[in-house]
């Protein structure tokens, strides 16, 4: 490193050697705070998108789960088939169903309950919520 004391000239002025790196350091300093600066800002933004972007059940998969799982006995209109309606399956339609809570609906389809089998060994995390997603927006609206 240099020592600024030993680069004067001879009236004692600072060499323009001296000013230049000076300048020059004072710059690539400038440039990596800002370089810096920047990468911290993006990675910041890029956090906090993910953490608040909560992706939705996809409604569709759901339909299609829904018709692959439930409508043996819950019926397409989700009205009870006659095998569901033998079961005590409820309409749901029915402000029982819907007023109950997601996170009730979810662990109903996972667990079980009273004639309703469990799915959580045949159905994912993922595919409940849609199930939950399509039977909530397809039957929340009263019947016709």
């Amino acid at each position: 490193m240099l020592d600024n004391e030993k680069c004067v000239s001879l009236d004692g002025s600072r060499s323009n050697f001296m000013v230049m790196a000076s300048f020059h350091r004072a710059a690539r300093l400038r440039s990596f705070a800002i370089i810096l600066g920047a990468v911290i800002a993006l990675a910041i933004l890029g956090f906090a998108s993910r953490t608040g972007a909560v992706p939705t059940p996809d409604a569709a998969a759901g339909e299609q789960t829904f018709k692959s799982n439930c409508v043996v006995c819950h019926a397409a209109d989700g009205t009870g088939s006659p095998t569901g309606k033998a079961l005590k399956a409820p309409d749901l339609h029915s402000d029982v169903v819907q007023k109950m809570t997601v996170a009730q609906m979810e662990a109903q389809v996972s667990d079980g309950k009273n004639n309703m089998p469990p799915f959580k060994n045949t159905l994912n995390k993922d595919q409940i919520q849609g199930v939950v997603a399509y039977v909530r927006a397809t039957f929340g609206k009263k019947k016709p």
